[in-house]
């Protein structure tokens, strides 16, 4: 399930990830341990494709290009990706602003659908699914990105944010 928190009290005992490219991609060189999931995520996010392990072919032409071009919200599903391959994305709470709708609804719908992702995110744009379990703030369950976008603006409105973002 994606757990999305607008309030620091509601995390318990996990590291806040401020910048996930910057602070878990580059320092664990998560590039050489790309695998079948990655590559998906990639494919599905960038709508482009893996060359190699530092070289993506350009979503706009076939010029390869580097990896550090993927999109900061494709950066951050990697960084997710492998915290969950490496069985330390509880110890997280990433930030996913940086992602937009397509990769949020991605990582609801496909990478949180059976594991326990926390995350916080300073927009409420999460794409368009209906296949998403998505809890706001440890509130109930909800099934579809719309009404999950909508319950986190409630929140925000009602209780602010106190994450730094």
């Amino acid at each position: 399930m994606l757990k999305i928190y607008t309030i620091k009290n509601k995390i318990q005992h996990k590291e806040i990830l401020e910048t996930p490219w910057d602070s878990y991609f580059e320092d664990k060189r998560i590039t050489k341990y790309f695998d079948d999931t990655d590559i998906k995520i990639i494919k599905g996010v960038e709508e482009t494709s893996l060359l190699n392990n530092e070289t993506i072919y350009g979503k706009f032409s076939d010029m390869p290009i580097g990896i550090g071009c993927l999109s900061e919200g494709c950066k951050t599903l990697l960084c997710i990706n492998h915290a969950i391959k490496t069985n330390t994305v509880g110890q997280y709470v990433f930030n996913i602003t940086s992602c937009g709708g397509n990769a949020i609804a991605y990582l609801a719908e496909k990478m949180a659908s059976d594991i326990d992702v926390y995350v916080y995110v300073n927009h409420s744009d999460f794409g368009m699914s209906n296949k998403v379990r998505i809890q706001i703030n440890d509130g109930k369950e909800l099934n579809n990105t719309l009404t999950a976008s909508n319950e986190h603006i409630r929140e925000l409105r009602v209780n602010g944010s106190d994450i730094s973002m």
